[in-house]
């Protein structure tokens, strides 16, 4: 009985989709033709996308009512033996050729263009589909709810699209080690969170200023230069443990690259999600996958690792004019969580090892420092609802012995 109860359900779910369906076309047609409103207008304002929009604003007379699938209505798609054939033939040599690392139906879609360039691949959701079908893969775990940076006000929105640049990631990863070796493998990873989308890692010496510098430089070398490097707040990169205020070698470096350093919020990673994932990645298909056997064999197949990912993410430069050298404002961001200052009965972030007081109603959330070096003044910021608001202003001194090694940024 309960069986049938549940087909029964599904079948009505299904009805009533079939209806709204209806009833999104017909609004469609109606706000084009009656009310003579503009098609991206339409598409907004029905939450639509624009193809939908132009699929249903063809005629004034069209048939709501059409199917065009191709198949019969409550069936899934039946693909011929020839796609599967295709399918499991390019997963299965994705998965011999040493030099690629991506087996997933986003690789199989990318093969597939390359050796059928006159047939089209089916939908990616589908590709996994067979995949899994075949027994030539495993469904993704879901990942976990990341509702607390938003429900916290983390300043996602700010970082990424207020602050209106190319955001670039930079991040050391944990120690590795290979048999026969007691000295830890360290690398750097970089990763670029919007599109173009890129992923890249390089092998250091260790965990140190020099090795980070001379890698980001490398980076900005051979791929571009952004026009913000986010970065964990370590001291090879923030600087001094104890000095106030000064202005780090990795912050000089950037800055007269003419590039916006972005500070995490310490011992948050989830606030470092892209190269956090980014990191995930490496270790899943590169270092957890192969068994080294010597440094060299390392750097080797890093590189192929690289290629492979530069392959899979299709990356490209972006055209973008280079900025003159008067529009350069230089600034350094800090994100950070409030926290309590239970004997002052209010809240306060650390910046640069200063205490910067704030409301006691802001305790918890996140919030994001300004440091206007020209100015020598700090600004917080606090993101709601996408947008930015300045809640404090205070006078933030360069310490006096950074600023004279910094007079040429200061310049400007």
């Amino acid at each position: 009985m309960l069986k049938k109860c549940k087909i029964k359900f599904k079948k009505e779910e299904s009805k009533n989709g079939q209806k709204t369906s209806i009833r999104k076309r017909e609004k469609t047609n109606s706000l084009y033709f009656e009310e003579d409103i503009s098609k991206r207008a339409i598409s907004k304002k029905e939450g639509v996308s624009r193809g939908f929009v132009d699929k249903w604003t063809q005629a004034q007379e069209q048939d709501f009512a059409r199917d065009d699938r191709g198949w019969p209505k409550g069936k899934g798609r039946k693909w011929d033996k020839i796609t599967e054939r295709r399918i499991k033939e390019i997963r299965k040599d994705l998965e011999g050729d040493p030099e690629q690392f991506y087996m997933g139906a986003t690789a199989v879609e990318l093969e597939w263009r390359r050796r059928h360039p006159g047939i089209s691949p089916p939908p990616l959701r589908t590709i996994g589909r067979i995949m899994f079908n075949l027994g030539v893969s495993t469904p993704n775990k879901k990942g976990k709810n990341k509702g607390a940076a938003k429900y916290l006000c983390y300043p996602e929105y700010t970082i990424y699209e207020l602050l209106g640049g190319r955001v670039l990631e930079a991040d050391f990863m944990g120690e590795k080690y290979i048999s026969g070796r007691t000295e830890p493998l360290n690398f750097i990873g970089f990763s670029f969170k919007k599109e173009p989308k890129l992923r890249y890692f390089k092998r250091v010496t260790g965990l140190t200023t020099d090795d980070f510098i001379e890698q980001t430089e490398h980076f900005f070398e051979r791929f571009e230069k952004p026009d913000f490097v986010k970065v964990d707040n370590c001291a090879a990169t923030i600087g001094s443990i104890s000095g106030k205020r000064n202005i780090s070698r990795v912050m000089k470096f950037l800055l007269e690259s003419q590039v916006i350093p972005i500070f995490a919020v310490p011992r948050k990673p989830f606030t470092q999600a892209s190269i956090e994932g980014n990191n995930s990645v490496f270790s899943r298909k590169f270092w957890n996958r192969i068994e080294f056997k010597s440094v060299e064999e390392v750097d080797k197949k890093l590189e192929w690792f690289n290629e492979s990912s530069l392959q899979y993410t299709g990356y490209q430069p972006p055209d973008k004019e280079k900025k003159e050298k008067g529009d350069f404002i230089p600034e350094v961001y800090f994100t950070r969580q409030v926290k309590e200052e239970k004997e002052e009965s209010k809240g306060y972030i650390d910046v640069l090892h200063e205490k910067v007081y704030l409301p006691k109603s802001y305790i918890n959330y996140f919030v994001l420092g300004e440091w206007d070096l020209k100015k020598e003044r700090l600004y917080i910021r606090f993101e709601k609802d996408k947008r930015s608001e300045i809640i404090k202003k205070l006078e933030f001194k360069i310490n006096e012995r950074s600023k004279e090694n910094c007079q040429e940024i200061l310049k400007g």
